[in-house]
């Protein structure tokens, strides 16, 4: 588990349900530290991606 206390699975269905940020949980990629890492596509416009980053650290927020 990661700093948060979700495997990577939990922190991507929260992610999604709480910000609406899509992200793949480690293990689609391989089990080195699967359940502690996600992964996001960089694919789409710099508008895109920062709100997408700002909603995440909105997401990460709730764990401090």
């Amino acid at each position: 588990m990661s700093r948060t206390g979700l495997a990577s699975l939990e922190f991507c269905e929260g992610a999604l349900q709480e910000e609406h940020v899509a992200l793949t949980p480690g293990r689609n990629f391989g089990v080195h530290t699967a359940e502690t890492h996600v992964r996001l596509s960089c694919a789409a416009s710099t508008d895109e991606l920062r709100e997408g980053i700002a909603r995440l650290g909105k997401f990460l927020a709730t764990f401090e």
